[in-house]
């Protein structure tokens, strides 16, 4: 797995314009995470189909995980059922913008072509005031799912692009923390570093034999953000938070 995880993004001086734009989108459809640069309001926190298939969600960097510890930490021997309440630990439902939301669920469906597994579909859009983010919220509930297959269907070692115009792009990914409902956690990110900034999108996933779901942050563009951007250590525990309230135990 990822050695470390992307340090805490910061501006050194005003970013030229387009350029990050164009290289996170290019990085991002690599990977088959969601657009760091998509931003805007736009309402969307129905729980209608996410995808027929998908074979994991978005994945977990917690960066708290023991490799070994978190494997089956937890009661990973529940069945497990996910929801979509109005509000999960603390955020409140909330409409991202349009644009950001189109680019979102196509590339979800991008990824979730790769993990291949069915079932019902739920996604929500979360509302971080705090931190000036949206929390993009996905998943499926079936049966069957292997966490180990999905877990691994998203791990791999570091990899470095520079494109030998100054961009340079690190994809990644580090071993998370599920928490309590246990099962496997995996974080990815995407950092991007130009010669005036530095940004990343991290995507913490978590899988179960009955639950396979994962959560994004993403900034807003109203200038309420506090960050560029957000890296596996800042996902995984809301990820974990998260999980705890809208995974419930199935019927």
């Amino acid at each position: 797995m990822a050695s470390s995880v992307p340090k805490r993004v910061r501006v050194s001086s005003a970013p030229r314009p387009g350029r990050p734009t164009v290289a996170l989108t290019v990085v991002c459809a690599l990977l088959g995470l969601p657009l760091v640069s998509a931003c805007g309001p736009s309402a969307d926190s129905s729980n209608g189909p996410a995808a027929t298939t998908a074979r994991s969600g978005p994945s977990d960097g917690g960066t708290n995980g023991k490799s070994g510890s978190s494997r089956n930490s937890g009661n990973s021997s529940s069945s497990w059922a996910l929801s979509a309440p109005q509000v999960a630990a603390g955020y409140p439902q909330g409409q991202p913008p349009a644009d950001m939301v189109r680019r979102f669920n196509d590339d979800t469906r991008k990824n979730a072509a790769r993990l291949d597994v069915s079932g019902t579909p739920v996604r929500a859009y979360y509302d971080d005031r705090a931190d000036g983010a949206w929390i993009f919220y996905t998943g499926v509930t079936g049966n069957g799912f292997e966490p180990d297959h999905l877990h691994d269907i998203l791990k791999q070692l570091p990899a470095v692009h520079d494109d030998g115009a100054g961009d340079r792009t690190t994809i990644s990914a580090i071993d998370a923390e599920p928490g309590p409902h246990g099962g496997r956690a995996i974080c990815n990110t995407v950092l991007l570093q130009t010669d005036m900034l530095a940004t990343a999108v991290s995507t913490c996933s978590w899988f179960t034999p009955t639950t396979a779901a994962g959560v994004t942050l993403i900034t807003k563009a109203d200038g309420t953000g506090t960050k560029l951007g957000f890296t596996a250590a800042d996902v995984a525990p809301i990820m974990r938070a998260l999980r705890a309230e809208v995974e419930i135990p199935r019927q």
